[in-house]
């Protein structure tokens, strides 16, 4: 699928989630670029300068000394080459999603580390033995505006600032118009690319997605400083004789580093590992109610404190003072996993009056109301009341390991 891999690579991979080439490849000379120079050779015989030897045509000299020599061959030069090197990393591997959850989004940043325009493809490979697999995959990119070929606008093709342009997955060394690929990047600016997806609803706290996202380095509409085009997406090869040509046009020279076992170094291709691990926020809800005093009034009622434990000398006879207490428990194994929205309804029976109700323990605590049967009027324990208790948008966050969190909503009545 691509040519013998001859050329030098760049050095090294950092782990899985990204590759970063020499800093020397900053501010490179574009690929095309001519380097001439040339040269002066002074001299005397007998203490008589002789004629200068040089290979610049335009030398002149001082018109006292003799005649110059200057070499037919003309100055030295040679034609920058066609460096081809790129970096991707995963801004948000790792992302923490709840089941059945739509349009999840991974970030990447990719830049252009070469020194000529280019364009990009994207391939994306499952990685075996992980838990899910993610449904619904989408791929975007966005690029700054940039003004590609200098004329001080960026009025032409692929020059404006591009946002969430729609690409799709293609196979590696897809041929020229079988793949979809971005518009020309330039050196040295990164862009960005998200991959979103759909979370399935089977799936449990803790469970991963692991997946490999390959970018595949692909001929941009022109080059920068070469009059001949090259053919549009197609895939970037390496110089294909393996024989370095000092001047004529630049020869591509492939310097990508590797970043998965998907591809190798000196290939055109970098990939980084990414994933969407699943954090699940799991829900229990317990309700009790408690005998607090065998005989009480509203004030004393509202005036006793909430046991650590069930009494078990008191009775619900007429006048006594009862406890509801409703307990939430979030056994989500991942730290900050919210339970939002957390609505809970309790309309109180005919045989007791309402008191008093309290919450506690909640990250958000949320609204808390008690209305009769016009929703709109507090309840006041009265005879003949109909009171329902609300506790509208609360959340619960979960804590680390085996742990749950625990909120409750406490509610106080007095026995009719």
């Amino acid at each position: 699928m691509y040519p013998p891999r001859h050329m030098k690579t760049t050095a090294g991979i950092i782990g899985l989630i990204a590759f970063s080439a020499n800093a020397a490849h900053a501010n490179e000379t574009s690929a095309g670029t001519t380097v001439e120079n040339t040269f002066t050779l002074e001299y005397e015989i007998g203490g008589v300068a002789q004629g200068t030897i040089t290979n610049d045509p335009d030398y002149t000299g001082d018109p006292a000394d003799p005649q110059p020599v200057i070499n037919p061959g003309g100055p030295t030069g040679f034609t920058v080459d066609r460096l081809v090197d790129l970096s991707i990393t995963a801004d948000n591997s790792g992302l923490q999603v709840p089941p059945n959850s739509q349009d999840r989004t991974l970030q990447f940043t990719v830049t252009n580390l070469g020194n000529d325009h280019l364009s990009y493809s994207f391939s994306l490979a499952d990685v075996a033995g992980d838990d899910f697999d993610a449904t619904g995959l989408e791929l975007t990119y966005s690029r700054d505006a940039h003004d590609l070929n200098d004329d001080g606008d960026t009025d032409d093709a692929c020059e404006a600032a591009i946002v969430n342009a729609s690409l799709s997955f293609t196979p590696l060394g897809a041929a020229a118009g079988d793949a979809s690929y971005t518009c020309d990047i330039p050196k040295d600016l990164p862009f960005t690319v998200h991959v979103s997806a759909d979370i399935p609803d089977s799936v449990s706290d803790t469970d991963t997605d692991e997946f490999v996202v390959i970018v595949e380095a692909r001929n941009p509409l022109a080059w920068a400083h070469e009059a001949s085009a090259p053919t549009p997406g197609a895939v970037v090869e390496a110089d294909v004789d393996g024989s370095n040509t000092i001047g004529g046009s630049a020869e591509n020279f492939l310097a990508d580093g590797s970043g998965s076992t998907e591809e190798t170094s000196a290939d055109g291709l970098l990939s980084v590992s990414a994933s969407f691990t699943v954090s699940s926020a799991e829900l229990t809800a317990l309700k009790t109610v408690w005998v607090l005093d065998s005989v009480s009034d509203r004030t004393s009622c509202n005036s006793e404190a909430i046991p650590a434990s069930e009494p078990t000398s008191n009775y619900p006879a007429p006048g006594a003072c009862v406890l509801y207490s409703i307990q939430v428990l979030n056994s989500g194994e991942t730290a900050g996993v919210n339970a939002d929205g957390i609505d809970i309804v309790d309309p109180l029976p005919d045989g007791v009056a309402f008191v008093s109700a309290s919450a506690s323990g909640f990250t958000s605590s949320g609204t808390l109301t008690s209305k009769k049967a016009d929703s709109t009027t507090d309840c006041d324990g009265s005879d003949g009341e109909t009171c329902t208790v609300k506790l509208t948008g609360a959340s619960l966050q979960s804590v680390a390991g085996s742990t749950k969190a625990e909120a409750n909503l406490f509610i106080k009545a007095l026995v009719r």
